[in-house]
């Protein structure tokens, strides 16, 4: 039986990744967030980190869940840089990315090693 737990932490962890793409993505292509750099080097720099545990997280690896989680702490850096440019979407970065950040490593911690298969006590 696995952790009542692992239901939330899928969702938490889909639903903030979601949500700091979404929130990144349209912040740059509006122009609301550093709208004096090129809009190429902040999709390279913000957006393609992104899509690295996208498979991982979508296909629930607890691997990709567990250094996913240091990965979310380059957005929590970013949220804390766009504080004074933008409030709003600042707000919401650093949310999205805590929301992001939790749901991994509950994920990380109470998965069993294979999500598919749940590893039974060896008998004596």
């Amino acid at each position: 039986m696995h952790h009542p737990i692992l239901p939330l932490s899928r969702i938490l962890t889909l639903a903030g990744y979601a949500i700091l793409f979404i929130t990144l993505l349209l912040g740059i292509v509006l122009k609301k967030i550093h709208s004096e750099l090129p809009e190429g080097f902040l999709i390279i720099i913000w957006i393609v980190p992104l899509l690295f545990p996208l498979r991982g997280l979508l296909q629930a690896k607890r691997y990709t869940h567990a250094w996913g989680s240091f990965l979310a702490c380059w957005y929590l850096v970013v949220g804390v840089d766009l504080w004074q440019a933008n409030p709003a979407i600042s707000a919401t970065v650093l949310m999205s990315t805590t929301i992001w950040f939790t749901g991994m490593v509950l994920f990380a911690r109470f998965s069993p090693f294979d999500w598919k298969v749940i590893p039974r006590p060896r008998g004596k």
